[in-house]
């Protein structure tokens, strides 16, 4: 006991320092985490390299330059926050003992933007989106209330200055959830992976994350400051881009810049989605 004393006494102010110096440079919990949604990190603006030429969607190589400050929630929405926003849990998972610590699936684009929506008038913060039937409008990234994140911002955080193939790590199996280290299958508890340096946990696997921006072929060639996808194109019926990966995915689609598109009005067992909101 006493030597167990002694190294927590050692250890832990070290610990803290490092977490604090951290979050001095630009990183840090804004919104603990509560029964609606996730905690909310707060991410320092910056510069990136996005893309990749892995595969012909992924290219070009390209800057994209972040201006506005965001925050990031730290894991996907679960089943117990989306349940106690939205009065339902549509999740294919949701009989699980552990259900309620699994993130939210079998929801569509739209059922993610309902959320934010609700979720920022239960917080009497203002409504980021306008909807009309399948017609949505956003209010644009100076909006304070809770909203998808665009691609762009997806994979900055993702990314987090570390240069990792993965969210966090060079080995997927430290970071996520994914086809070849799921025994039988399914979604796994959030928060049970190593996260990586701006403590974001599970960009990596577990679900794919639905984010704002509508499907492209591929990206923008010329250097963009705060981008947030195409133009609507005529009809509603539009793919939209879904990140990261999930539970029943090959490593490769893990990547930090793995790109897929799905329809919009999709609900899949393995696709859901984590917040984002613009500060101050």
């Amino acid at each position: 006991m006493g030597v167990i004393c002694i190294v927590l006494g050692l250890c832990y102010p070290w610990w803290k320092i490092w977490r604090d110096s951290e979050r001095a440079a630009g990183v840090g919990e804004v919104q603990p985490r509560q029964r609606l949604r996730p905690a909310m990190i707060l991410l320092p603006v910056g510069k990136f390299q996005m893309g990749s030429n892995v595969n012909p969607n992924e290219k070009p190589i390209h800057e994209v330059e972040l201006t506005i400050p965001f925050a990031m929630s730290e894991t996907e929405v679960t089943q117990s926050q989306y349940e106690a926003v939205m009065g339902k849990n549509p999740s294919y998972y949701r009989n699980k003992p552990d259900a309620a610590d699994r993130p939210v699936e079998n929801v569509s684009w739209f059922d993610a933007i309902e959320y934010c929506n609700k979720l920022s008038e239960m917080e009497g913060i203002e409504r980021c989106y306008r909807v009309n039937g399948e017609e949505v409008e956003w209010s644009g990234p100076h909006c304070k209330g809770y909203r998808l994140p665009t691609e762009a911002e997806w994979e900055y955080s993702a990314r987090a200055g570390e240069g990792t193939e993965y969210a966090g790590s060079d080995k997927a199996e430290e970071v996520g959830w994914f086809g070849e280290n799921i025994v039988n299958g399914g979604s796994h508890p959030v928060r049970q992976k190593r996260p990586n340096q701006w403590y974001l946990y599970d960009l990596s696997g577990n679900v794919w994350e639905w984010v704002w921006d509508i499907a492209a072929n591929h990206h923008e060639s010329r250097t963009a400051r705060n981008p947030v996808g195409p133009a609507m194109p005529s009809g509603i019926a539009v793919n939209r881009v879904v990140r990261g990966g999930g539970w029943a995915s090959d490593r490769e689609w893990l990547r930090v810049s793995f790109r897929r598109a799905n329809l919009s009005r999709l609900h899949g067992w393995s696709e859901g989605f984590r917040l984002a909101r613009s500060y101050p």
